[in-house]
């Protein structure tokens, strides 16, 4: 084998463990969603403190992306991301363990510190490793992981809940977190890609300056802005009220719901992937992002709206749904073509702090909004909302839309031709 295809081979293999150190993250993120009901008894808690306890993982995950830019633009994803898994695995044995709310509420920290380093390690790595022509494309592939993490949440993790309940699964997670954290930094570690290692003797002062010229372009808030708050529908109900919305007003048993909403999970990664690939054979980036969260109102919006739905109508709602969602990912492609190459790290983490904002946001949201509409209904000590509930708390997904599209049509001309040459 040549030098330069064992090269590429290693890349991809250095690729691949980051986007499945984004699997495990995604996973970690849509697993309350399946314990909804299990942590409401438990812990005898209303729909906000639950949707608190899921979004924290959001809030510690979002403080964390700017020295996590930092410190991977530095050092390199490799001991990072290994050292942050550990915080991850400690989380969720805390988590698995507890009987107070106040104990959950730690391990959630942990986990959310944990998985904070993923996406921006599969960022970092696509950077170093391959050609700007082939970024979005591998980029949305690592989100296709990450989807694909949120569906094993939903469908694999609904199904371990009911098997052994939501203690062994989070005791699950704490071996699994340990597993690969150990297969980084014996793969990645401190490994530097051949005509990239200068950037890792700048000094962190000079690549937080770098950085902070970056964020003095209007055009990377609009962007970071608007991605974020349109992606909210996908953190509102795909990453954690979708399942009890089909439950409770559809009837659906707990692992039918549960794959339903992870439908749009894997529908949002195949989107990434697909959205990816097209952004870099066009050379755009804002029109398909456009056209990508259009689809993804309407379809989400007919599924929640529209009365008496049959499944396979919900399912293909979900899907549609989910691969409109997918554009999301050119957030970052745009985020790295307004950034200097040895700020890229900072600014993909920038771009995916608002990211994860949103969801940190509109879940407890959600959540009071459905406890201000609630009617009084519990069962086994959990809130049982009804249609109407459900139908003011989800208006935050054609609002989010909205406002999300019209700040990235603000966003104009900012984009790169990042098209092979023929």
């Amino acid at each position: 084998m040549s030098e330069d295809k064992k090269n590429l081979s290693f890349a991809y293999l250095v690729w691949g463990l980051g986007a499945f150190g984004f699997f495990y993250a995604w996973f970690q993120r849509v697993i309350p969603s399946v314990m909804v009901d299990h942590l409401m008894a438990e812990f005898a808690v209303s729909g906000v403190v639950l949707g608190t306890l899921s979004s924290i993982y959001f809030y510690v995950y979002a403080a964390m992306q700017l020295p996590v830019g930092a410190l991977i633009d530095r050092w390199g994803p490799g001991v990072p991301y290994a050292s942050a898994l550990i915080l991850a695995a400690t989380g969720s044995a805390l988590f698995a363990t507890t009987n107070t709310i106040e104990i959950a509420y730690l391990g959630r920290v942990l986990i959310g510190a944990g998985s904070a380093f993923a996406w921006v390690a599969v960022l970092k790595i696509t950077a170093l490793h391959f050609s700007p022509s082939r970024f979005a494309m591998l980029s949305g592939a690592g989100m296709f992981f990450g989807m694909f993490g949120g569906f094993s949440g939903q469908v694999l993790g609904g199904t371990l809940v009911d098997a052994v309940g939501w203690r062994m699964t989070m005791w699950g997670l704490a071996v699994t977190g340990i597993v690969l954290s150990i297969a980084v930094f014996t793969l990645v570690g401190r490994q530097k890609t051949e005509g990239n290692t200068n950037t890792g003797t700048l000094t962190m002062k000079e690549i937080l300056i770098t950085f902070t010229s970056a964020l003095r372009q209007p055009q990377v808030w609009l962007v970071g802005c608007g991605g974020a708050i349109a992606a909210a529908p996908v953190f509102i109900f795909g990453a954690l009220w979708g399942v009890p919305f089909l439950m409770q007003i559809h009837g659906l048993p707990r692992p039918l719901a549960a794959s339903l909403t992870a439908t749009m999970l894997i529908g949002w990664g195949l989107g990434a992937f697909l959205s990816g690939w097209i952004s870099d054979k066009m050379g755009q980036r804002r029109n398909p992002l456009i056209v990508g969260i259009v689809v993804a109102m309407a379809s989400l919006s007919a599924a929640i709206y529209l009365p008496e739905l049959p499944t396979i109508a919900i399912a293909a709602l979900m899907l549609i749904g989910g691969l409109g969602s997918g554009v999301i990912i050119l957030i970052f492609a745009i985020s790295g073509d307004l950034s200097p190459d040895t700020a890229r790290g900072s600014t993909f983490a920038f771009a995916n702090m608002l990211m994860i904002l949103s969801g940190a946001i509109f879940q407890p949201v959600t959540g009071l909004l459905l406890d201000l509409n609630w009617n009084g209904v519990t069962e086994n000590s959990a809130r049982l909302y009804d249609l109407h509930a459900y139908q003011i708390a989800f208006l935050l997904i054609p609002i989010t839309s909205i406002v999300g599209m019209l700040m990235i049509l603000l966003s104009r001309n900012t984009e790169k031709d990042t098209r092979r040459p023929t």
